[in-house]
């Protein structure tokens, strides 16, 4: 009796794969206990467990993000840089890609000036550069003298060149406002992204954005995310204490909990937030999904204006989050 229990224990909580080992034991020595039975059984349970998940992608143990209408096909034949970074990393197989991309490095090389700059415009060497990211992705000489001179103009004390307009920042992951924010940033954020995240002067620069996100700086919305943006991708301050200070004066967002801050830029914030680690920021987006899904227009993009870049961010944003395949 106490066997033909022990053999309905097994063929209920042990994975098929050990069953016929542990009916054999059972079989074999009637008196293993009971106890001596839940151990074998917790024990090949929490073995099979771990090589499963192990076996699993990352997006295929989240529940796949469900939209109407394909985020990706609208950068099929797209030439921008963001539509070739989608195309590289999202589409694949396109034997005109490589043409493509060839063709906007070297445009966005020309012009370059002797003292790195172009045009002697921080705004204009922004772009470039932020373009050549999603381009050419390395850095290169001409890359470091960009940074270099950029590097000069945006973080010299009171110094900062005048913030750009909303237009003049469409295709940049940045958002108007005061230019002791937006410069500061968007030079670091450059440098992390091309590889100086460890130098001496980027960390004093990063720890300085930190403190003022979590000291109480009088700042707007706008000027927080530009800061965010440029800490979300270091590796050490994206778990620092200015974006948990911006977590925390974040309010709840999504039609049950509040309502998302009237001048905190939705798809840049977004894209940021789901650059950072662990589950806060999937908490706090996780009431926005629906209303996304919702927001999406037919051609498979978001926005009414500069929608080619705010899908990207979207897209990159949800890629990042695991709620669409990588």
């Amino acid at each position: 009796m106490w066997a033909g229990a022990r053999l309905r224990l097994a063929t209920a909580v042990i994975p098929k794969v050990f069953q016929r080992v542990v009916v054999f034991i059972i079989v074999q020595n009637t008196n293993h206990t009971f106890c001596q039975l839940i151990e074998l059984a917790i024990f090949f349970r929490v073995c099979f467990a771990d090589k499963r998940a192990e076996a699993i992608p990352r997006h295929r143990r989240q529940a796949i993000f469900k939209l109407a209408h394909d985020p990706l096909a609208p950068f099929a034949a797209s030439r921008t840089p963001a539509g070739l970074y989608a195309r590289s990393r999202w589409l694949g197989g396109d034997p005109r890609l490589e043409w493509a991309t060839a063709r906007a490095v070297a445009a966005l090389r020309k012009g370059q000036r002797t003292d790195g700059s172009w045009s002697g415009s921080p705004l204009a060497t922004l772009r470039r550069l932020f373009g050549l990211h999603l381009t050419q992705r390395e850095p290169d000489p001409a890359v470091e003298l960009a940074l270099d001179w950029l590097w000069d103009r945006a973080m010299a004390p009171g110094g900062a060149p005048k913030s750009p307009s909303a237009r003049e920042l469409y295709g940049l992951p940045f958002t108007p406002s005061r230019g002791d924010a937006l410069w500061p940033a968007a030079t670091l954020f450059l440098a992390c992204i091309f590889g100086r995240e460890q130098e001496p002067y980027v960390l004093d620069g990063l720890r300085h954005l930190q403190n003022r996100l979590a000291g109480g700086d009088p700042l707007g919305w706008a000027a927080r995310n530009n800061l965010l943006r440029a800490l979300a991708v270091h590796p050490e301050f994206c778990r620092g204490r200015g974006v948990k200070a911006f977590l925390e004066q974040l309010p709840g967002v999504g039609p049950e909990r509040g309502t998302w801050p009237r001048c905190l830029p939705f798809h840049q914030t977004l894209n940021a937030l789901a650059h950072l680690p662990g589950r806060r920021a999937i908490g706090l987006l996780r009431p926005l999904l629906p209303g996304l899904a919702a927001a999406q227009a037919r051609d498979g993009w978001w926005g009414r204006s500069d929608r080619e870049f705010k899908s990207f961010l979207v897209v990159h944003a949800l890629k990042n989050l695991g709620l669409l395949p990588l």
